[in-house]
């Protein structure tokens, strides 16, 4: 009796580290899988970010002590995601003739970035906490910049619009919390959203 007890404790145990096992390699082999519109969005916001940030016009008070624009890319749970955008973002090698200074932080993250002047916080996942969205912007006074759909209307102060074409996509009431003041150009062209 005893022997058969063991063994059925044994093969419980053997059958939950086959579960977690699997549990844990699906999390990785999965973890940095976006749908194909999120990775178009992300193509298109690489190139779209950059006119969002020179139509500021408080821009070059956002500059780092180097005189660079520092721009943090957010994930979670997807790296190889942001390293990707990192890369298209370094690509730019400047924005408004400032060089980048680009670094990518998780919202997993203990460690608190250096909070030196940030020119914009790039989402580079979707599904976001908007109370993360929200805490940059107002407390940050930082352009948290999502390409994702819905991220503008939870807190984001830029994005994009598809319809027929692309369009920057604008949180008026986000932008006036961050400090971000755009040239009036900019907004005729911009879609806005309205809280």
């Amino acid at each position: 009796m005893e022997n058969i007890a063991i063994s059925k404790e044994m093969s419980r145990s053997l059958w939950r580290g086959v579960v977690l096992l699997i549990l844990l390699l699906s999390r990785t082999c999965f973890a940095d899988v976006l749908w194909p519109e999120d990775k178009q969005r992300l193509n298109v916001a690489i190139n779209i970010l950059p006119a969002c940030l020179m139509a500021d016009l408080t821009l070059s008070d956002k500059l780092s002590s180097s005189g660079k624009l520092r721009i943090l890319v957010l994930h979670e749970n997807q790296q190889k995601v942001a390293l990707t955008v990192s890369a298209g973002l370094l690509a730019l090698k400047s924005i408004a003739n400032f060089p980048l200074d680009v670094e990518i932080i998780s919202t997993s993250d203990r460690q608190k970035p250096n909070l030196s002047p940030i020119a914009a916080l790039f989402v580079a996942t979707p599904g976001i906490n908007s109370e993360i969205l929200n805490n940059w912007v107002e407390y940050k006074q930082t352009t948290v910049f999502s390409p994702f759909s819905g991220d503008v209307e939870r807190g984001a102060v830029a994005g994009i619009y598809v319809t027929d074409r692309i369009l920057p996509y604008i949180n008026l009431a986000q932008a006036k919390k961050a400090g971000v003041v755009y040239k009036p150009f900019f907004l005729r062209i911009a879609k806005q959203y309205y809280e």
